[in-house]
């Protein structure tokens, strides 16, 4: 989905009646709406996003707006909103957002996501039981009227879907196999978790502050979380022990993978529905000949084709943490080469977008236990447009020491490190494919792991490839995610 972008104000012809009460929508411009005349978003099957007035920044105080989404015959609406961020009030008396059909109202949202994650309590989605959703978006005066406040209002996603899917029906989604789930035929709106992407979790688990919970108009009922399901594809990769070489990945095969473009073509994996897993040297290369200023940083997710991820959009980054470990002066010492990439926004998870899992125990890294690593790196001396993977088994550490040993290399290997055996161009992992996830499964867990990121190497294919041990950093990885800043 392409990123936010602001177009110029669009106005509709004057009106006596039209308050001038704005809607910010993403993608579009700026459109003017006002409470009895509301402007009508059309639904597509691709998703479109839309905002409350000004956001990011925080909104006025004092102001309503309205807006109906209208799908085309045979279609309902889905809405997800990948952010909520309104002044809390009891009973959402205050702030609120109102969503209706069929001149009633059906649910009322005020309060916040509290969660830095902003997958706290996740997106919520709604699907309509007819072609057409009205939004009202309400906010109270207060004695500095229409003064700024602190809360930046919300981000939501719509589109056009099938009656019986709550997924749009393409040929995309219909190759990866993706599931139908039926739109039930009631006058009400769905607000459950969108499973398989997401699980509930019961209101008032430890892991959400209590300021992240939304309140509907329903007396006193809190909704459940909707947390990120990790690891488990729609459409995994079907398991061949005796394969050799690299394959092209099918869509949903690796729903983690990123492509990223900052010095070079780069990889990463998503973590929950707002992270980067990659290496922090293509962030800062070793030894780099560029100038010490600030890179775009551009990821870009959702597809196993490099023009069709374009297509999409890229995710703009609102913070870039690389480990403190990491020296980008010392060449020959790839020690604490693991980055973390958080986006402005949520993205919103379906059957080609899903997040990885972290590991929690050794017996991920025994030798022999064989992985996959996939990345858009080089492939017999080209890059190539389509995600590739190949199966590699992990290497006993001493046969690894021995291979450095022999070659009279230099760099370090240390304990927060492994290697795999590759030998052969073919299946190596190469250029372009650093920061990309090494990924074995966890048969207890029944999901796949990303255990290790695609680090260094002597050459391509020459023997081994060294990989950052991503266990020993998951501590890390928890404290920075969980961080605000």
């Amino acid at each position: 989905m392409p990123g936010p972008r602001m177009g110029k104000p669009w106005r509709s012809p004057p009106s006596t009646s039209c308050s001038g009460k704005m809607w910010w929508l993403l993608l579009w411009g700026v459109l003017q709406a006002c409470p009895t005349q509301g402007f009508v978003l059309l639904a597509q099957q691709h998703p479109q996003q839309f905002s409350s007035p000004g956001y990011p920044e925080p909104y006025l105080k004092g102001q309503e707006s309205a807006l109906d989404i209208q799908a085309p015959e045979g279609f309902a609406v889905r809405l997800v909103f990948q952010d909520f961020d309104l002044e809390p009030s009891q009973d959402c008396e205050g702030d609120s957002v109102t969503i209706s059909a069929n001149g009633k109202d059906l649910s009322r949202l005020c309060g916040q996501q509290g969660s830095p994650l902003g997958s706290c309590p996740s997106p919520r989605e709604f699907v309509s039981s007819g072609r057409r959703l009205h939004l009202t978006f309400r906010t109270r005066s207060t004695l500095e009227n229409k003064s700024a406040h602190l809360h930046r209002g919300f981000l939501a996603v719509y589109q056009a879907v099938a009656v019986n899917s709550s997924q749009p029906i393409t040929k995309a989604s219909r190759d990866s196999g993706a599931l139908d789930t039926p739109v039930e035929n009631t006058a009400r709106i769905q607000n459950h978790c969108q499973e398989p992407y997401y699980q509930a979790v019961p209101p008032g688990t430890p892991a959400c502050p209590a300021q992240g919970t939304w309140k509907d108009g329903r007396p006193k009922e809190e909704v459940p979380q909707c947390v990120p399901v990790c690891g488990r594809p729609v459409t995994p990769i079907v398991q061949d022990q005796t394969s050799r070489g690299s394959s092209k990945a099918q869509l949903g095969n690796f729903p983690w993978q990123a492509l990223t473009s900052i010095y070079g073509r780069g990889g990463g994996a998503l973590l929950g529905d707002r992270w980067i897993l990659t290496a922090a040297h293509t962030i800062h290369p070793k030894d780099s000949v560029f100038p010490e200023k600030p890179r775009s940083v551009d990821v870009f997710l959702g597809h196993t084709d490099v023009e069709e991820m374009i297509k999409l959009g890229n995710h703009p980054v609102r913070r870039v943490v690389m480990h403190p470990d990491y020296r980008p002066d010392e060449s020959h010492n790839f020690t604490g080469d693991i980055a973390l990439l958080e986006l402005q926004q949520s993205v919103p998870l379906g059957p080609h977008l899903l997040p990885v899992c972290l590991p929690d125990n050794e017996t991920l890294y025994l030798s022999g236990k064989s992985g996959y690593v996939s990345g858009f790196g080089m492939a017999m001396g080209r890059l190539p447009t389509k995600l590739k993977y190949s199966r590699l088994p992990i290497a006993p550490r001493e046969a690894c020491e021995a291979w450095l040993r022999e070659r009279q290399r230099t760099e370090v290997f240390s304990d927060n490190m492994f290697c795999v055996r590759d030998n052969t161009w073919e299946n190596s992992a190469c250029q372009g494919d650093s920061g990309s996830v090494y990924v074995v499964w966890d048969d207890h867990a029944h999901r796949w792991v990303a255990t290790g990121i695609v680090s260094w190497g002597v050459g391509c294919g020459t023997g081994y490839s060294f990989y950052t041990k991503v266990l020993n950093y998951v501590d890390w990885i928890k404290e920075v995610m969980d961080s605000t800043e």
